[in-house]
């Protein structure tokens, strides 16, 4: 909530410019960032004063500094980036820097999200079930530091598992992850199949809150590439319009707290030597240049 509004339709957000990643270390300015901020909240009709942040790091830092410098009215799900191909260090460290971040920006931070696909079968950097003593050590430790709701952020294939259980009842809520389109539906059976999926897992989970952390529709994909080969959908502005449209509705009607994936063109995902055609960098309602896609296109075209 913000000065009584409810804000629970929100949005991901990386702050990479072109020729900026994670890989490089990068922090985008204060000037870049302030007129994300401002591009994100300036029409209330489609205002997305939530936002999701991945990692616990000076990227992640710079957009809650340029927050609270400006006074600006956007609230943040800050994660932790933790990974398999991370030492027990570097993931400790995230850990660490979490609840540092969620204390020092206590008036921002709204809830911390401990990982992001960490224990979905596919995912690159899984962690085993052997794990699940240290995961829920770390969930004990950010809830007993902080002052705000602990989570984790995996796909349905996750959630829907009985060894899922466990994890959820350490947690305060469940973020699920549901894309229609990387689970190869077409278009016009994307919502049903997202409404499904939400639907199948609440009633696996019937004592947790249930939040959607990412579902989006990408505007390029190239079927030769990888996993792509799964998006039978049509790829295209049109197509995440109707998608972006019938979703957000939705979302609205059900009071569900969301974040869309995501709010800006990413360049350097899937690879910076990838083309950028491919759908990783592709899932933003906004391109990387910050010109609005046609989901949103009508709400910018007032000087905005």
């Amino acid at each position: 909530m913000i000065n009584d509004r409810w804000i629970g339709i929100g949005i991901s957000y990386g702050s990479y410019r072109d020729g900026e990643s994670p890989g490089k270390k990068s922090v985008s300015s204060e000037k870049d960032i302030l007129q994300d901020m401002l591009l994100l909240t300036a029409d209330n009709d489609v205002s997305w004063n939530l936002i999701r942040m991945y990692a616990a790091d000076a990227a992640s830092e710079q957009v809650l500094k340029t927050i609270k410098k400006h006074n600006l009215p956007v609230k943040v799900m800050q994660g932790a980036w933790l990974s398999s191909t991370q030492t027990d260090e570097e993931n400790q460290q995230q850990i660490s820097d979490v609840i540092r971040l969620a204390n020092e920006y206590k008036d921002i931070v709204v809830t911390v999200n401990l990982g992001n696909e960490i224990f979905v079968d596919w995912s690159a950097h899984k962690l085993e079930k052997s794990d699940y003593p240290k995961y829920l050590g770390w969930v004990k430790r950010v809830k007993t530091e902080t002052e705000v709701p602990v989570t984790l952020a995996d796909d349905y294939n996750f959630w829907n598992k009985p060894w899922s259980q466990e994890i959820a009842q350490a947690l305060d809520y469940i973020v699920l992850h549901a894309y229609a389109m990387w689970n190869s539906q077409p278009l016009e059976n994307a919502l049903p199949w997202t409404e499904k999926t939400f639907f199948d897992i609440r009633a696996l989970h019937p004592t947790k809150q249930i939040v959607l952390g990412e579902s989006g529709w990408a505007t390029s994909a190239i079927t030769s590439n990888g996993d792509e080969s799964l998006i039978i959908g049509e790829a295209s502005e049109i197509a995440q319009k109707v998608f972006y449209d019938a979703y957000r509705q939705w979302l609205v009607d059900n009071h569900i707290v969301s974040y869309y994936f995501e709010a800006f063109d990413e360049k350097w995902k899937g690879g910076e030597d990838k083309p950028d055609g491919i759908a990783e960098k592709n899932w933003g309602v906004f391109r990387s240049d910050r010109t609005p896609k046609m989901a949103i296109k009508e709400h910018y075209s007032k000087g905005k």
